[in-house]
């Protein structure tokens, strides 16, 4: 079977205090958008659990995929045994906020569940997630938009600017979200809020992302005076490494002065 993975972007993005268990709680509003990694998938029932991925090579660093750690997951949780083969077709980069490997989990995930006919169902498949990333549990929620609190788990269908054209901003470098948010716990921050977005359009005073005090902005002074002239909202999204101009209308720029970074075009789906 073939499955999409889409990638996602933060629109905002506040971050608490570091809580006792490691973790930290954030106000963030996610959406999907149109960059999707392409996976196919073949399960059969087996005596024995294995996972075999192609295609991750060029990415994995070292450790276990996302994809082989929900697998394994799954069939502890259900004791479920099978072979299970994955390929993948990478198109989202790793380290870039936008959400590729937990996006490529989530999937797996949802594909074993369908597999074995709702083994767990939506929620008991929601609360493995979490164990996964904290990211993951956005994606298996099926929401194209969600207002996600908690340390990723708790999540809330909400609005997006659907349909709303962006451009990604992509480096060749990626972002350690532990290094990221070790010096974010060293900045002073006040607690704030993030407004819903069913009646207007964002804007980086309404949508800030407090991993902006940690990286400052890619763009030139200039390029981004005009940015904020067409009424663009530009952020970071997640911890990096990726920016993103997300446009109310028309994209009405070039971006040939950018030359440290891909150049994306995408979609909010």
């Amino acid at each position: 079977m073939r499955l999409e993975a889409h990638a996602k972007i933060n629109i905002g993005l506040l971050v608490g205090e570091k809580r006792t268990d490691g973790f930290h709680d954030i106000k963030t509003i996610m959406a999907l958008i149109s960059l999707k990694d392409i996976i196919d998938a073949e399960c059969v029932e087996s005596d024995s659990f294995s996972v075999t991925i192609d295609g991750n090579d060029s990415y994995l660093a070292s450790g276990v995929d996302l994809m082989e750690k929900s697998a394994l997951l799954y069939h502890e949780k259900t004791g479920l045994s099978f072979s299970l083969r994955l390929s993948i077709e990478k198109h989202i980069p790793p380290m870039a906020g936008l959400g590729g490997g937990s996006s490529d989990a989530a999937a797996v995930l949802g594909f074993l569940d369908s597999f074995f006919g709702n083994y767990l169902g939506r929620n008991r498949l929601l609360s493995l997630s979490s164990r996964v990333g904290s990211d993951v549990p956005f994606f298996v929620s099926g929401y194209h938009g969600a207002f996600v609190t908690g340390r990723g788990e708790i999540i809330e269908e909400c609005d997006t600017p659907h349909g709303k054209k962006l451009v990604l901003f992509i480096p060749e470098y990626g972002h350690s979200t532990v290094s990221a948010y070790n010096i974010l716990d060293k900045i002073p921050r006040k607690e704030r809020n993030l407004l819903g977005l069913s009646e207007f359009f964002p804007s980086r005073e309404t949508h800030p992302n407090d991993f902006e005090l940690v990286f400052s902005s890619p763009f030139p002074v200039d390029f981004q005076e005009k940015l904020e002239k067409e009424g663009a909202y530009f952020s970071m999204t997640g911890s990096g490494s990726a920016w993103y101009a997300l446009f109310p209308g028309v994209i009405p720029l070039k971006f040939d002065n950018l030359e440290k970074y891909d150049i994306v075009s995408a979609y909010i789906i």
